[in-house]
């Protein structure tokens, strides 16, 4: 019986060495074996824990510290101007695709890296990812969108590199004045703490818009942020969020039409905004949570200096047949912010130049968004956005419908 069992021991780790046989084949073998008296049922427990370990032992070490994801996301995107324009509507069938990992070294460091399409990132929209589909099947391009790393030193967590948006390293921020799609370049400060039921964070930034200095003529240009970050529970169905932060540019002899790529901010302007953020979320029926931001630029700017943002999101689409809605107003002035950072698909016409489209600031609006999970890893959204100009350049409203079917891996 021995023989015969290290016979099928071998097999067994054979199977699933070179041919990868998941763990409920061999079950269903040793189960067979175990009907035609074979083998025991004790027997049987045995081998399915030496096939099991012999193949977890034989696995290389990064195979475990190493998650990969992706995702691919189809977009039909419309665009129709206010009737003065004369340009009449825009359609677009775009794509997106996005693929990386994070490898955890079990030290409290961590790797990760993101390629992702949207080398044809146009002048408004720096941190897009979106490829429209055009040049008669020509391949398009990859790039490095993420190379970071970080570092946990006692409560404190460091991140350097071209790191992963706002919102994913521990900063309470809206959308509405720093794009999703944005991944900063520099380095991050995070610590956490307790205070009594009250989670507390501190978060500091300094990032590098232009991290050379090639002469004694020029200059690094930067952007430094810092945000305390509170939240707790009212009570059981019931959580609060809250935000006080600031950033500042230093343009750094490099002109601040220079350095921005999109659209609205006046010349010669500087930016140090001061912004809120509050949310309040109640987990009674599918859920719902009221969301506000506020802030003000508090140097450079005589006026139209100020932005807000306020809305409401119901249910959550995270599973199959769950779904999500939600309904936001926000008005940006000219100089309420750095333009650069804003919602890149927020935009309006005549905003901020002429006879054009353009996202960045000086807009005022509704976003309109439904969501719906198809499966666990396919979902469907409808976004319409309905604007103006905020400073009346343009007192037509405008819209906007991105219609997205959403792939996850």
């Amino acid at each position: 019986m021995n023989t015969t069992k290290s016979a099928i021991a071998c097999a067994l780790t054979g199977l699933a060495l070179v041919n990868h046989v998941e763990a409920g084949d061999n079950a269903s073998l040793l189960k067979k074996l175990v009907e035609k008296g074979v083998i025991t049922q004790a027997e049987a427990d045995v081998l399915a824990e030496e096939s099991n370990t012999e193949f977890n032992d034989s696995m290389p070490s990064w195979v475990n510290s190493l998650t990969l994801k992706g995702d691919l996301r189809l977009r039909y995107d419309h665009t129709k101007d206010s009737n003065s324009a004369g340009d009449g509507a825009n359609d677009r069938w775009r794509y997106r695709f996005r693929f990386g990992g994070t490898a955890d070294m079990n030290n409290g460091v961590k790797v990760g890296f993101r390629l992702a399409t949207g080398g044809e990132n146009s002048d408004d929209d720096i941190g897009s990812t979106n490829q429209t589909f055009s040049n008669g099947f020509a391949r398009d391009t990859i790039s490095l969108d993420q190379a970071w790393a970080s570092m946990d030193i006692g409560e404190v967590t460091f991140i350097g590199g071209k790191m992963q948006n706002f919102e994913k390293t521990g900063w309470k921020v809206s959308k509405v004045f720093f794009d999703g799609d944005i991944t900063p370049e520099g380095l991050e400060a995070h610590y956490s703490t307790t205070a009594g039921s009250v989670d507390v964070g501190f978060h500091g930034g300094a990032y590098l818009i232009n991290g050379e200095k090639k002469h004694a003529s020029t200059n690094m240009n930067a952007m430094y942020m810092a945000q305390v970050t509170a939240s707790s529970s009212l009570n059981a169905t019931t959580n609060w969020d809250l935000g006080l932060g600031v950033y500042t540019v230093d343009f750094g002899g490099l002109s601040q039409a220079g350095a921005s790529k999109r659209k609205g901010n006046s010349s010669g302007v500087g930016y140090t905004p001061v912004f809120i953020d509050g949310a309040l979320s109640f987990k009674t029926g599918p859920g719902v949570k009221i969301y506000g931001t506020w802030v003000n630029n508090q140097v450079g700017a005589a006026s139209k200096d100020t932005g807000f943002a306020t809305g409401v999101k119901l249910g959550s689409a995270k599973k199959a047949g769950q779904w999500e809605a939600s309904l936001g107003y926000r008005s940006i002035e000219r100089d309420a912010i750095w333009d650069d950072l804003s919602d890149s698909d927020f935009g309006a016409w005549g905003a901020n130049t002429a006879n054009s489209y353009h996202s960045g600031t000086n807009v005022e609006g509704f976003r309109l968004q439904g969501k719906y999970m198809i499966y666990d890893n396919v979902q469907v959204a409808l976004t319409v956005y309905d604007t103006q100009s905020e400073d009346g350049t343009d007192d037509e409203s405008n819209n906007r419908m991105q219609a997205d079917l959403i792939f996850k891996f």
